[in-house]
């Protein structure tokens, strides 16, 4: 995806959907996040196949969202295993930020589609996600401070460490920015709660329109038009039936998420009176080198006046600044056990070589020393696993303006990041419109609210001969059965495990894995905003169509295990061999 990036700030569309399709072997909640923003920008006939594709995702999170109510309800010790895992296995934990996003990008296709009301349902579950979103952040700060005084009170473990201060070398230059301090979390977003507000209001909800509008104002005070919309909301809907003008919220993309990159450091411990130098990896958000603040948009004769409502940047390095407390204490715990090990192993053989006065054994020894380099190496590999997947196709800043304008065709001009000026006609209705802009360096695409080149498309219904024996009706769900994979064992686990065999080594029984029919994969047309191909068909039927079975834009593949490292076990059988 790193790779992708050059093309995707270009606007190569085509070639970013490629490399999302080769790039995922598992169609997993990111593959389905990052296929529905690209699709969604290739214009607006490919809205149907985006909508698909992100509803795939927010089924994810809503499973997601259910394991993790369940975890933190039921104990404390959930958590704090949460912070010694892996932390990396083909599955997804979606960023707070990302959750937000999704139900804001989702939002924003229904509006394209016609649809208020799935929109207005999108805002509300925004809110209802942000609940288990801080509940989870305040058990994982709770757990990381337990579990880092339990570390102390062991022999082996002492020298573990929370603070990345305490990382000779790790750049926290990089997320101490005043746009990130400036922030009140990771996961609220001033510009969706507006939107939800936007939304809200279109619906007459003023009851639900103006929670929206004053959070947005919380978050983001510097935005001049929230605090009009809150004084006028009241007026507003007070008068809906008697607009003659279009009241048209207008939202501008700009600039492209930073590489969240693996970074190795190399840190000093001691153990048993030595120094010992170890290497650990640790994820590292890259400076923006890409920032543009549209400065001239036009609509008719009206200039507009964006003003800055969201900083996804620094949203997200303010979340992995958030997360790396659980980061370091993971990797100087995990340090420091694998060279408890090695420790102990070199004074094993060093007894045994003590003990053969006549170096009959010295065989036995150094296999003995073999073998503790075998256990640092497998604490290692482990330390150095860092999970750095993120929605990379995110834009980096939201701009957003509320303008009164003509109903009807009006013209849309605007100033790229190139420089160059570009216009298109959009057609704009009575009472509530959405205008929504994404910039790249040298083109952009438009999509509008109640836009007719959005809806899918309408084919004949097929008609399915009834059962002879009728078998009763089930919910149907566009992802397959949830399997639990085997989460990826610790080095601390493995350890015992090779003690274990030291006495008695037998070979381990492979678990039977679950395994799900994946559904089929249907291949995404793949466009640029200028030159579209025909939507994904939809039922005509349904006024508001949800996906069916098999997604357009791939399949989930069930039984996906996590990264496991290699078996030590076998490693060590080699050995003796």
């Amino acid at each position: 995806m790193n790779e992708s990036k050059e093309s995707f700030k270009n606007g190569d569309l085509q070639n970013t959907t490629a490399v999302i399709q080769s790039a995922f072997k598992d169609k997993n909640t990111l593959y389905y996040m990052e296929m529905g923003e690209v699709q969604r920008l290739q214009g607006p006939t490919q809205i149907p196949n985006s909508t698909q594709s992100l509803l795939a995702a927010d089924q994810l999170v809503s499973r997601w969202e259910i394991t993790t109510s369940d975890k933190l309800r039921r104990s404390f010790s959930g958590a704090s295993s949460y912070v010694l895992s892996e932390g990396f296995s083909s599955e997804y934990e979606p960023k707070p930020y990302e959750v937000s996003f999704l139900s804001q990008t989702l939002a924003l296709n229904h509006l394209s589609q016609g649809r208020w009301n799935d929109a207005m349902v999108e805002a509300k579950k925004m809110a209802q996600r942000e609940k288990v979103i801080e509940e989870l952040i305040q058990s994982k700060v709770a757990a990381v401070s337990k579990v880092e005084r339990e570390q102390q009170t062991s022999p082996s473990t002492q020298g573990a460490t929370s603070r990345v201060e305490n990382i000779n070398g790790y750049p926290i230059n990089l997320l101490d920015d005043e746009d990130t301090r400036s922030l009140k979390n990771s996961y609220q977003n001033a510009g969706a709660y507006y939107l939800s507000g936007f939304i809200h209001e279109s619906q007459g909800e003023a009851s639900l329109a103006a929670p929206g509008y004053r959070l947005a104002i919380e978050l983001r005070p510097q935005a001049n038009f929230f605090k009009t919309s809150i004084a006028k909301l009241d007026s507003n809907i007070a008068n809906q039936g008697k607009k003659s003008f279009a009241d048209t919220l207008i939202i501008i993309d700009t600039g492209y998420m930073p590489k969240i990159i693996p970074y190795q450091i190399s840190q000093t411990f001691n153990i048993g009176g030595n120094s010992k130098l170890i290497t650990l990896t640790f994820p590292v958000i890259e400076k923006s080198n890409e920032r543009f603040r549209p400065t001239m948009v036009q609509l008719g004769d009206k200039m507009a006046n964006p003003e800055l409502v969201a900083n996804i940047d620094a949203m997200a390095r303010k979340n992995l600044r958030d997360e790396l407390p659980a980061y370091v204490l993971r990797a100087s715990s995990r340090a420091l056990v694998s060279l408890a090990a090695q420790y102990t192993a070199d004074r094993a053989a060093q007894q045994a070589a003590n003990r053969n006065q006549n170096n009959q054994n010295s065989g036995s020894a150094a296999l003995i020393g073999a073998i503790a380099g075998m256990i640092v190496g497998y604490g290692l590999q482990s330390i150095n696993v860092t999970d750095v997947r993120h929605w990379s196709t995110l834009p980096a800043q939201t701009y957003m303006a509320r303008m009164g304008l003509p109903i009807g065709p009006t013209v849309l001009k605007y100033t790229l990041p190139s420089g160059v000026t570009a216009s298109q006609t959009v057609n704009l209705v009575g009472g509530y419109n959405v205008v929504y802009i994404r910039m790249f360096r040298n083109r952009a695409t438009v999509l509008t609210s109640n836009d007719p080149a959005a809806l899918p498309s309408k084919t004949p219904i097929a008609v399915v001969p009834a059962a002879t024996n009728p078998i009763p009706a089930q919910p149907v769900s566009i992802l397959p059965a949830t399997i639990e994979s085997k989460p990826a064992e610790g080095a601390f686990a493995g350890f015992m495990k090779l003690l274990g065999g030291f006495q008695d080594a037998k070979p381990e029984e492979l678990a039977p894995t679950a395994t799900s029919p994946a559904p089929a994969v249907v291949a995404s047309p793949t466009v640029t905003p200028v030159q579209t191909a025909p939507a994904a068909s939809v039922p005509a039927s349904s006024p508001n169509p949800t996906p069916n079975a098999n997604p357009a834009s791939g399949n989930i593949e069930g039984g996906a295990k996590p990264y496991e490292p290699p078996n030590l076990l076998n490693s060590l059988q080699q050995l003796f061999n």
